[in-house]
């Protein structure tokens, strides 16, 4: 069986206008595999959203798979701005093969 290796797994659901800062803001500190897609709308603290593509705020959701130090940069750059904007973060343990994809 080929050997698994962790790393951490990063989901951020923020404004779409977001998306480019976020890319900006990963690969700064050293993230150059991810995703970012939009989605098409949820419920949250602030009750039930749509991106309806017809003005209504619409958001995105950036995936990452990468090491722990470089989630703890990325949290560190941009945990300072989660009380300014609607931002919310998760970071769960993984296991991946292939680990050096994901550094």
């Amino acid at each position: 069986m080929p050997k698994l290796v962790r790393r951490k797994r990063l989901e951020i659901i923020a404004d779409l206008e977001f998306a480019d800062w976020l890319a900006d803001e990963a690969e700064a500190v050293g993230i150059t595999h991810f995703t970012i897609v939009p989605t098409l709308g949820g419920k949250g603290v602030h009750g039930r959203w749509r991106n309806d593509g017809l003005g209504g705020q619409g958001k995105c959701l950036f995936l990452s798979v990468t090491s722990e130090t470089r989630a703890e940069a990325l949290i560190d750059r941009i945990g300072p701005h989660f009380s300014d904007y609607k931002i919310v973060m998760d970071v769960a343990d993984v296991e991946v093969l292939r680990g050096d994809r994901f550094p």
